[in-house]
């Protein structure tokens, strides 16, 4: 199965991802997009990506004519004046491709509405079918969703850091169940109404952590995986 990277404009430094594109690369085929600005991640790892998506009014102009005849790469320009942003559009681009798992790098940091946004985008992946993952040294979004109920698990091995925090989206309430974390729930009914930020901060002390969930057709869980930043 064919993996999509989608490079964007926020923090994101050319070693953090060549080390993602390298990962994913030796686990089999990859779909590399740059999402306006992150063009310029690509330009300083030497890469070329597979597309180049955007209105392009943030990236280096000179970036940008450097890449326009570049032979394989799929060029699709929008109007600035548009009602999704270039991330919504590329996250299209690769379900219209096909792709069904994707990353996206670069996407936190820099505009607050961006970065929520993008995040929201994970939920719109999945209603979508992508496995979506918004990802950088800190953290690892991704998104559950399921009709009616669901449970998923995340291995304490191969966690993205310490920490693990839960946020309804999709619905007023999600009512979830929590085992092998050191904070364990039964029946709880997540709400940002009334426990906007009471299910941050956990950590899975079992062997896994497992979180079991029901809501309404359409609701969802933001699961962020995190760890500190590291002090000099």
């Amino acid at each position: 199965m064919t993996a999509g990277i989608i490079l964007a404009g926020g923090d994101l430094t050319p070693e953090f991802a060549e080390k993602i594109i390298e990962e994913y690369s030796s686990r089999g085929e990859v779909f590399l997009a740059a999402a306006d600005a992150g063009l310029e991640i690509c330009d300083r790892t030497g890469r070329t990506p597979d597309l180049l998506l955007g209105d392009f009014d943030t990236v280096k102009q000179e970036v940008l004519r450097d890449y326009l005849d570049r032979d394989g790469l799929s060029l699709e320009q929008h109007d600035p004046v548009k009602d999704a942003s270039d991330l919504e559009l590329c996250v299209d681009s690769l379900l219209a491709r096909g792709i069904r798992k994707a990353v996206i790098l670069g996407a936190l940091g820099g505009r607050a509405d961006h970065t929520l946004a993008n995040i929201r985008l994970t939920y719109y992946g999945r209603r979508k079918g992508m496995d979506l993952a918004v990802l950088d040294p800190q953290n690892r979004i991704r998104c559950f969703s399921t009709e009616g109920s669901g449970s998923f698990s995340i291995p304490r091995s191969s966690q993205w850091g310490k920490y693990v925090g839960i946020f309804p989206i999709g619905a007023a309430a999600v009512t979830i169940s929590l085992e092998g974390f050191r904070y364990p729930l039964k029946e709880f009914e997540l709400s940002d109404a009334s426990s906007p930020s009471f299910t941050i901060s956990n950590e899975i002390t079992g062997e896994e952590g497992t979180v079991r969930f029901r809501g309404p057709a359409g609701a969802g869980l933001i699961v962020i995986e995190s760890k500190d930043r590291a002090r000099l």
